[in-house]
C-alpha cells in the first residue's frame, strides 16, 4: 500500500499551543537525554522532525501529542527553537502501540520495559508479565518463556522472546503453572547461590525444562536431593548439556 509523502510542518515556540505528551504511554522525559540533543543540535542543526498526531481517545478531546521525539521536542524548547514535525494518522488505542513500537524497534534508548509499558495499554498479559518480573527475581526473557509455557531459553538476550514482546505477541499460557514454575525456581536458587548471569540462566532454563519434560516431579523431593548436591555447580561448566545432566541426575 502506497502511503502519501509527509508533510514537514514547523510548530512556532511564539504561539501559544504546544504538543501533548503520551506520559501514561511513553516512556518518561530523561533531562540528561535533552542535554545532549540540545548539545546535538547546536554542533549539527536540527537533522530530523518529531512525529505527531492527533488523537481523540486519550482524554476524550482531540489533541496533538508527541508519538517519537519527545527528548529533540524539549531540547528545542531549550534553545528556543521552532520545531519541525511531521503528522500521522493513528486509529485507535491498538495503533497507537503498534506504532510506537514500530518506531522504537531500532532505538538503543528503548529498554523491554518500555515496550512492555506501551502494550500494557491494549493487552492485559504484558500488565501481567511486568507483576511478575517485578515480584520474581529472573531475567525477564525467562520470565516471559515460562509464562508462554514454552521451552525456556538461555541463549543470551533472548531475541526471539524480544521480538515477540516488541512486537506486541506475547501471551500467557496457563497462567497457574506458569506460577507454579516461578515458585520452584525461586525455592532452587535459595539452594544453587546466584552464580554469573549465563550460569544463572543455564541452571534456570535447565531446571524448568527438566520440569517439563519429567513425567513426575517432585518438588519437596527436588529441593532436598539439590541441597545434597548443590556443591557440585560450583565446579559445572557454561555448558547447557551439563547443566541437563548434572539437574536430571539429581533427581
Amino acid at each position: 500500500m502506497k502511503h502519501k509523502k509527509l508533510e514537514i510542518k514547523h510548530l512556532s515556540l511564539s504561539g501559544s499551543k504546544g504538543f501533548a505528551l503520551l506520559a501514561a504511554v511513553n516512556r518518561s522525559v530523561i533531562p540528561q537525554h535533552v542535554t545532549k540533543m540540545a548539545e546535538s543540535i547546536e554542533k549539527m542543526g536540527i537533522i530530523r522532525p518529531i512525529v505527531i498526531s492527533q488523537l481523540d481517545f486519550i482524554s476524550g478531546t482531540p489533541e496533538n501529542y508527541i508519538i517519537d521525539g519527545q527528548h529533540l521536542y524539549h531540547a528545542c524548547m531549550r534553545l528556543g527553537y521552532d520545531v519541525p514535525y511531521v503528522e500521522i494518522d493513528i486509529a485507535d488505542s491498538v495503533d497507537l502501540a503498534e506504532k510506537l513500537a514500530l518506531l522504537n524497534n531500532s532505538s538503543k534508548s528503548w529498554s523491554m520495559r518500555d515496550y512492555i509499558k506501551v502494550w500494557a495499554c491494549v493487552e492485559k498479559d504484558y500488565i501481567k508479565l511486568n507483576k511478575y518480573f517485578n515480584i520474581y527475581d529472573i531475567e525477564l526473557s525467562q520470565v516471559a518463556d515460562v509464562l508462554m509455557n514454552q521451552q525456556c531459553r538461555f541463549s543470551s538476550g533472548g531475541s526471539s522472546i524480544s521480538s515477540c514482546i516488541k512486537k506486541g505477541e506475547f501471551r500467557i499460557n496457563d497462567e497457574s503453572r506458569g506460577v507454579f514454575l516461578l515458585d520452584c525456581i525461586t525455592d532452587a536458587l535459595k539452594v544453587v547461590k546466584r552464580m554469573d548471569r549465563m550460569s544463572n540462566k543455564l541452571f534456570i532454563a535447565s531446571y524448568v525444562n527438566f520440569i517439563n519434560t519429567c513425567n513426575s516431579y517432585g518438588h519437596a523431593k527436588f529441593i532436598a536431593n539439590l541441597k545434597l548436591n548443590k556443591d557440585k555447580f560450583k565446579m559445572v561448566t557454561q555448558d547447557p548439556e551439563e547443566y541437563n545432566k548434572l539437574i536430571k541426575s539429581i533427581m
